[in-house]
């Protein structure tokens, strides 16, 4: 169960969210960390904390390096309410960046 915040839905981001997401995020890569297709990254949004998934996909560039890096914005899509949100939209608004990596190898 979450601690909900019902927020104003706001489009804003913070290097305070970007800190807050590092530390909680809980990131896969499908269908492995050797190559993968996409990333997954799911977790309580740093400002409302309501559950969120956001599915990036990799696109690859051939080239020496196996490996690989990814700066992914993740936009709260979590199913509570927010006031003044979009008609059709999900979330609060709020966004953050988190910087993915995977050795290839």
């Amino acid at each position: 169960m979450t601690d909900h915040l019902p927020l104003t839905y706001e489009v804003t981001t913070s290097a305070r969210l970007n800190e807050l997401a590092a530390a909680t995020a809980q990131v896969m890569l499908h269908p492995d960390e050797v190559k993968p297709l996409d990333i997954e990254v799911a977790g309580s949004c740093p400002a409302c904390h309501g559950v969120t998934v956001h599915l990036e996909p990799v696109e690859f560039v051939r080239a020496v390096n196996p490996g690989g890096e990814l700066d992914i914005e993740v936009i709260c899509a979590c199913a509570f309410p927010h006031e003044n949100t979009p008609s059709g939209g999900t979330g609060c608004g709020r966004s953050w960046r988190l910087i993915v990596e995977w050795d290839g190898e």
